[in-house]
């Protein structure tokens, strides 16, 4: 069993005008054999507002927005989320590992699970272990039903605080998760051992771009230099 035949609900967050994420989205979903078939696992329309109110940046703030959006759709149709951003890579060894990741997902009492994170890859063999380390990426987790209704609070909680609050005002979104993780310790969050997702290099939505992207005519390298790069993390992972 793979991640699109365990979870019910998937969702991928992507901006409307990010067309090129998309379609790199679908081929890599392709070129792992899992499905995209729009219902169960399909695309989330990602917010776009135009003021930063507190957040770092208008695109932080959406980012958080459609990240709390899709876990609110996920509770009222009562069911664990898997939530996936538009840059994902998977591993190359996805087939294999990601089956063995679910069917001991299967049999754990977890709330929280992390395929893809910052904490790299452990030796032996691999498994799901607690997190005990903060992790500072949102790009591929999983939130149990039960766990939602807490989290989604929490995350309300923030959007009406003041930035810089002690329990948490306007951040990034996978700061949010780390802190809401950090106050409620009872709470079992676990990564797997693999990494199973990574991402892939994009032109960004949330602060300033590159000088590359900044100028039209040198719009070409920038592709190529993406592309020499994804091509790198894929053999290295």
């Amino acid at each position: 069993m793979n991640i699109t035949q365990y979870f019910e609900f998937i969702r991928i967050i992507n901006l409307k005008h990010r067309e090129d994420r998309r379609q790199e989205t679908h081929e890599e979903f392709k070129r792992h054999g899992l499905t995209l078939d729009g219902q169960r696992v399909g695309f989330f329309e990602a917010i776009a507002p135009t003021e930063a109110e507190g957040f770092p940046s208008p695109g932080v703030r959406g980012c958080f927005l459609s990240h709390l959006r899709v876990l609110e759709e996920a509770q009222q149709k009562g069911v664990h989320a898997l939530v996936l951003e538009d840059d994902i890579l998977f591993a190359r060894q996805m087939g294999t590992l990601g089956e063995q990741a679910i069917e001991q997902l299967k049999i754990l009492d977890w709330d929280m699970a992390y395929f893809g994170h910052s904490l790299g890859d452990e030796p032996g063999t691999p498994q799901w272990r607690i997190m005990s380390r903060p992790t500072m990426l949102a790009h591929f987790y999983a939130v149990h039903a039960r766990a939602l209704p807490a989290l989604i609070e929490y995350l309300h909680a923030v959007l009406q605080r003041p930035a810089g609050h002690p329990l948490g005002g306007p951040m990034h979104f996978d700061g949010a998760l780390h802190s809401f993780r950090a106050q409620n310790p009872e709470l079992k969050t676990y990564y797997f051992t693999r990494n199973l997702g990574f991402q892939r290099p994009s032109k960004t939505d949330l602060h300033e771009v590159s000088v590359l992207d900044k100028q039209p005519w040198m719009a070409p390298l920038a592709r190529l230099l993406r592309k020499v790069k994804t091509a790198y993390v894929r053999l290295k992972h």
